[in-house]
């Protein structure tokens, strides 16, 4: 069911309905005359799937591909990107009016599963909407009378979300001591409970930025209180100078089959990738690649070129900065240009990745389920380029 979602690009309801509709489909899945699980059940299903898991099925499917003598692992080219979180644009402002609609709406729900659970407040949500949408309106104006409204409406809106994180915090602390009527209390409860210091670290982020006027680090801060693990990206990319999400580092054969993949949680410079590549290749091929190439970003020094080029025939990653005469010699050579050219192939095989499996964003929520989902559409590529072999 994992493959023909992927394979397919359509959603979970509709991978039922297809799976379901289909003769091919039914005997692929190996349910066949059964009951097809529902769209609810089967997302739980897929989510039950580790990024272990699909790594380990992956290495299998590698070495299908070698027994069969479909891969050869003799050439290897290296390349990243990004694969976005599902999240809006970040701005302190949208993050402020997500935390306090969604910590109101918790406690609103608390008070209705156990009426004895009443924080006793009023949460006035259209008039904290109002604040967000003056300032998402007329924040990137230079009037400095309109400069001064922002700040103030913003040093508002800052206030009202400290206000409501307190409250919530004196019902978690009541909840917990008075006990809950019911198992939907507790989940509601527990809910709050981690809801309670995202909005608190956006509050602080606000506050340090806005009223304090202080330089927040991106390391600092969290993009959104439903995708926390998110991360900033500065790719020097034109048309998207900043991403939001991880990197996925792609190692490729000659075949075009990816027989390395890495996201992680907080993502490395380019560079922390490069030797894990080479020596994952040799753990699984038994040897390092005759021709390995990558993009500038993965250049350490030529001291650490030299030593690769004693391991490996062709060694083609660019020098940053400036050449000398012997360093333009070897960039200009017919090897060099070979592999570069082949190198500029991996592009290709990201926008497919991007396009047709829906690496370009993920819609899984929590890090664990981001990376799976990454597993899985790779396996998908390199199950679709197998059948085409």
């Amino acid at each position: 069911m994992a493959i023909v979602k992927y394979v397919e690009q359509e959603t979970l309801r509709k991978t039922v309905i297809r799976v379901n509709e289909s003769d091919s489909l039914r005997n692929f899945t190996r349910i066949g005359f059964g009951e097809v699980p529902n769209f609810t059940f089967l997302g739980d299903a897929l989510k039950c799937i580790k990024p272990e898991t699909w790594l380990k099925i992956n290495k299998a499917l590698l070495s299908y591909g070698k027994t069969a003598k479909k891969i050869s692992g003799k050439s290897l080219r290296l390349d990243s990107t990004v694969s976005e979180s599902n999240i809006h644009y970040p701005t302190d402002a949208h993050l402020l009016w997500d935390g306090y609609r969604v910590l109101s709406r918790l406690m609103t729900q608390i008070r209705e599963s156990d009426r004895r659970l009443d924080c006793c407040n009023r949460f006035h949500t259209k008039k904290i909407k109002a604040l967000f949408t003056f300032i998402s309106t007329h924040c990137s104006k230079k009037n400095k009378s309109t400069v001064r409204k922002v700040n103030k409406k913003m040093r508002t809106l800052i206030e009202r979300v400290e206000w409501i994180i307190a409250v919530g915090l004196n019902l978690k602390k009541y909840s917990w001591e008075k006990g809950c009527g019911s198992i939907a209390a507790y989940a509601l409860v527990e809910a709050l409970e981690r809801m309670l210091p995202l909005v608190a670290q956006v509050a602080a982020q606000s506050r340090r930025a806005w009223i304090n006027g202080e330089p927040v680090p991106a390391a600092e801060r969290i993009f959104s209180i439903f995708e926390e693990h998110t991360e900033l990206l500065k790719r020097g990319k034109a048309r998207q100078p900043i991403e939001f999400g991880h990197l996925v580092t792609l190692g490729q054969t000659a075949e075009k089959f990816i027989s390395y993949y890495a996201v992680e949680e907080h993502s490395r410079h380019d560079t922390a990738y490069k030797d894990e590549v080479l020596e994952d290749h040799k753990s699984k091929f038994g040897f390092y690649p005759d021709r390995f190439t990558a993009d500038k970003n993965y250049h350490v020094s030529m001291e650490d070129t030299k030593e690769w080029e004693k391991e490996i025939e062709v060694y083609a990653v660019g020098k940053k900065g400036r050449r000398d005469e012997e360093e333009a010699d070897r960039e200009h050579s017919i090897s060099f240009r070979a592999a570069q050219r082949f190198r500029a192939g991996c592009e290709g095989s990201i926008s497919v990745l991007k396009r047709a499996f829906g690496l370009k964003r993920c819609l899984n929520r929590g890090f664990k389920s981001f990376a799976a989902s990454v597993g899985c559409l790779v396996f998908c590529h390199n199950l679709v380029l197998m059948a085409l072999m």
